[in-house]
């Protein structure tokens, strides 16, 4: 067994990160500056629109690598066509595979051992699978250099089950999604909510809940203060020069 690795702080200060670059503004806004190894696991109710926030997120990792969606509910069947038919195109061909129930855990160890494996891989749902968290910390192990993303079931407002709870508690990034709304906690910064869908976010909440989670009213109370102090320093900068026009000309002396 190696010995354990120790870093001074010099050392750890001078390690250097893969961050992906070129990420929509709203992701880097909810989610941080993604490195191209990260934990994510994505919870809530069905029918929330969990599925769509999970295809906004890989339609921003593609560019980056190859992705692996493992579909244990739908699997390759029709409501999965229907998905890629209604939110992918011809600019993600080759950059993400689908695979079914077949894709158990040793299989997917034995795909990720490979050559140009998927860089992203996605486990939907993780109560389908045979992982329990000693695999889960296995795996994580084994391919520390690639991304994993579950989706999980909810129970009472938290993932369900002790393997996906368990793995909430380890994951860089956790996002519970209720009312077509993602509430983020990310150790890569970010942390805003996203919003997966605008109207019907509005039904579910409300305007004025909608208003608060967004910071709406916060926002515009913001910028109407910068546009007050913008016009203030005009109003300055114009006297100013006036002022000085007038004693150029010799008005008022």
């Amino acid at each position: 067994m190696a010995d354990a690795k120790v870093l001074s702080l010099k050392q750890l200060l001078q390690k250097t990160y893969e961050f992906l670059v070129g990420l929509p503004p709203r992701i880097l806004e909810s989610f941080g500056a993604l490195t191209r190894n990260f934990i994510m696991i994505i919870w809530g109710q069905s029918g929330h629109g969990k599925t769509n926030l999970l295809i906004e997120i890989l339609k921003a990792l593609m560019p980056h690598g190859t992705v692996l969606y493992i579909s244990l509910e739908e699997g390759t069947e029709a409501t999965m066509q229907m998905t890629a038919i209604r939110h992918l195109n011809d600019e993600h061909l080759g950059r993400i595979l689908f695979a079914d129930s077949s894709m158990n855990y040793d299989e997917l160890v034995k795909r990720l051992k490979r050559k140009k494996s998927p860089q992203f891989i996605i486990i939907d749902s993780i109560q389908y699978w045979d992982c329990d968290y000693q695999k889960y910390k296995a795996l994580k192990r084994m391919f520390n250099k690639k991304t994993f993303i579950f989706i999980s079931h909810e129970s009472g407002k938290l993932p369900d089950g002790k393997t996906a709870d368990k793995i909430r508690y380890d994951a860089t990034i956790k996002v519970r999604v209720e009312g077509f709304v993602a509430f983020v906690k990310s150790r890569l910064g970010g942390n805003k909510p996203y919003c997966i869908w605008e109207e019907g976010a509005r039904k579910y909440y409300g305007e004025a809940e909608y208003n608060k989670i967004f910071e709406i009213k916060k926002e515009k109370k913001r910028k109407n203060k910068n546009e007050t102090v913008q016009n203030k320093e005009e109003v300055i900068k114009n006297e100013t020069v006036t002022n000085e026009a007038n004693n150029i000309n010799g008005v008022g002396v």
